[in-house]
């Protein structure tokens, strides 16, 4: 049965002057399947698609593409759906050719064959799109807290004074144990925050309480606490830890930073918040002449530390008149306020001196030996202080290791919580639905603390307020026929979104959330029976595009782009006017992960002269280890040719971020030189 196909050109008013569209928009006419086309100067403007949504009613148009601007450019993909949606189609039978920033912008000369070929690849994946349904799910309006630090109480009161019953879980008898440090430094009085919170009726404290068992997905987490021995059940929509850190001093635990064989003990030898409790002390016997304050030795992505000794030594030298020597390797002043704070102490009399190795620390006679050499004078240094203030590392509290496990989130190199990955920051995990506040994820001043606050409330809001989640039904699904519950795409789903559920036999299949999936299509590509569809991203559409080049892929170069990464930055190659070789031809991929060895050799079956996957840059991909899979089917995919006597070097694997349009052209100019040479 014919599928009505409706193409929509777009000149952009007039700025694609490298392409004949008068000849495009007969080559397109006749393309099988494709009943109407249609020129426009203006499609992404409100006339533009009105007249759009007129003609594919009046036509009974089934599927549309248009081609014209990026579908990156200023959301017009989500614009063109929504504009479908108005003419009564489903917004998903939907594909854009970009024959601007990839096509026009980024070469010289006329490319009007290189736009047919462009718009003949949406026509062929389009014509096999299935319609994906919205609808609303509802989800539980509860927010688990965990914690009962300041982050923890402060975090609890917003979210209830936003319409979220909240729970805050303490493993501690009382809440507030552990915000001693920030009493110490900002002054502050937690007994009013817990006060509030106890005395909230929309908040409910469980403390000497601890998470045992989580379960389920954002909207329905299923929580067993225990609590002085009771196992108590509890379901969420979504959870925040707020675990705070713990420290313990450098020297405790650093023997480089004493001399061998040296033990370090005594009153004289003291952490930050001990100074402070000394500053404050009224009564002190004796008020030490010269202080000595070390840090960002053992840990030099610090912040708290750098506050609280500036913010200390300044106090010390008003106060008591002491001489204070800061012994550091780097002061870092992103923190606000804290390089205004440095400069005060400096001219307060606050000798700084650096050194790029620890010192060597010491005990004689009830004083404190430093020794160190100076960068800046190139001398040693050696400093006798009555009292040390000495460096502190910042550590996950106990607990962190287990909790992780539980919630199945990643820690950091460190052990904190929250993956080392750009795109996670500043509070998000890897699962929708579970976030991170303040010192669990690192040392954080208070700035970025109630930054994190903030940012975590406005999240939970946003998803739970209206008790409902509007998403994408199956648009990922396991055909049940064909999953033999092999569980990898469980273990390789980098969301936690994938589980075991019966299925209508009664035998168990993948079962995968329309709630808590990010439509990555990771799992698609990995699994071994081929039994997940991942719409839009089908085999079969993906083939369909290397397809629709039909002979003339000969001696092209298929590059499958990462819509968040490398499609951008040939999108801004292509507005920066870095021109690059016409025979490349790009396929736009949700993440590198989703690219299958099946879809590399068929693009060589085809005569693709070479394949680049483009991916995130290492650590930063936006599916946490979508770049990794892809990585490790390129090798496969090299291998596999080599066994049939073709050259390995021609699939390649490039890293890049999306505002890296150099290194895009780079990529293509380097893999076009190497077909070149080899002969292609």
């Amino acid at each position: 049965m014919e599928t009505k196909i409706g193409v929509f050109l777009c000149n952009c008013g007039g700025a694609l002057k490298n392409i004949d569209f008068d000849a495009a928009v007969k080559k397109v006419e006749k393309f099988p399947d494709v009943t109407s086309v249609d020129l426009s100067s203006n499609l992404c403007l409100e006339e533009g698609r009105k007249k759009m949504i007129s003609r594919i009613r009046e036509e009974n148009i089934e599927r549309v593409v248009v081609a014209g601007c990026s579908p990156e450019f200023n959301e017009q993909e989500h614009i063109f759906r929504l504009a479908l949606e108005d003419a009564g189609l489903n917004g998903h039978l939907f594909s854009i050719a970009n024959i601007r920033e990839q096509c026009s912008w980024a070469h010289e000369g006329d490319v009007t064959k290189k736009a047919v070929e462009l718009i003949k690849m949406a026509v062929n994946r389009v014509r096999l799109l299935q319609p994906v349904e919205k609808k609303e799910l509802p989800v539980n309006r509860e927010v688990l807290v965990v914690g009962g630090g300041f982050s923890a109480v402060n975090a609890a009161l917003q979210l209830s004074r936003v319409g979220l019953r909240t729970t805050l879980l303490e493993k501690e008898a009382v809440l507030g144990a552990g915000t001693g440090e920030l009493e110490s430094f900002y002054g502050f009085d937690p007994g009013s925050m817990i006060s509030a919170v106890e005395g909230d009726e929309n908040i409910e404290v469980l403390t000497s309480a601890r998470v045992m068992a989580v379960e389920g997905k954002i909207g329905d987490f299923s929580v067993r606490i225990r609590k002085k021995g009771e196992e108590i059940f509890r379901k969420y929509g979504a959870i925040v830890i707020a675990t705070g850190y713990q420290t313990e001093l450098a020297l405790d635990s650093e023997p480089k930073l004493r001399a061998e064989g040296e033990a370090i003990s005594g009153l004289n030898i003291v952490s930050q918040e001990q100074f402070c409790s000394m500053l404050r002390n009224s009564s002190l016997e004796t008020e030490p002449k010269t202080i000595g304050f070390v840090f960002d030795f053992s840990d030099e992505n610090s912040r708290f530390p750098t506050l609280a000794t500036l913010n200390n030594a300044l106090i010390a030298r008003k106060k008591w008149g002491s001489e204070v020597y800061v012994f550091y390797k780097s002061v870092k002043v992103d923190s606000e306020g804290t390089e205004k704070l440095y400069q005060e102490a400096r001219d307060c009399g606050v000798v700084f001196l650096k050194s790029e190795v620890p010192p060597r620390v010491t005990v004689e006679n009830g004083r404190v030996k430093i020794e160190a050499k100076d960068v800046f004078l190139g001398e040693d240094v050696m400093l006798a202080c009555d009292v040390l203030v000495a460096e502190e590392l910042y550590l996950p509290v106990e607990g962190t290791e287990n909790l992780s496990s539980l919630l199945n989130v990643r820690r950091d190199s460190r052990g904190f919580f929250q993956d080392e990955n750009v795109h996670l920051y500043p509070v998000t995990s890897e699962k929708k639905g579970i976030f991170f506040i303040g010192g669990c994820r690192g040392d954080l001043d208070l700035g970025r603390v109630l930054t994190d606050i903030s940012s975590v409330v406005m999240n939970v809001h946003g998803l739970l307020s209206s008790g409902k989640i509007l998403v994408d039904v199956e648009r990922v699904k396991a055909d049940p026929q064909k999953c033999v519950a092999c569980l990898t795409c469980i273990r390789v789903c980098p969301h936690g979104a994938i589980q075991l559920v019966r299925a209508d036999n009664s035998k168990e299949v993948a079962g995968i959330s329309d709630l808590a999936c990010y439509a990555c299509g990771i799992c698609a590509a990995i699994c071994p029976a081929k039994a997940i569809k991942f719409q839009g991203y089908r085999d079969e559409e993906i083939l369909a595009q290397i397809e629709a080049v039909g002979e003339s892929l000969n001696g092209r170069n298929v590059a499958f782009c990462c819509e968040h990464s490398a499609y951008p930055a040939a999108d801004l190659a292509g507005k920066l006017r870095l021109h690059y070789p016409e025979n490349i031809r790009i396929i736009r991929v949700p993440c590198a992960g989703q690219v299958d060895v099946f879809h590399i050799l068929k693009a060589f079956e085809k005569g693709a002269a070479a394949v680049l996957v483009m991916g995130c840059e290492d650590g930063a991909c936006h599916h946490i280890t979508g770049n990794t899979r892809a990585k490790e089917r390129v090798k496969y995919s090299g291998m596999l040719l080599k066994e049939v006597n073709v050259d390995g070097g021609r699939v390649k694997m490039f890293n890049l971020s999306p505002n890296a349009p150099h290194k895009f052209v780079r990529a293509v100019n380097e893999i076009t030189r190497i077909i070149k040479e080899s002969g292609r």
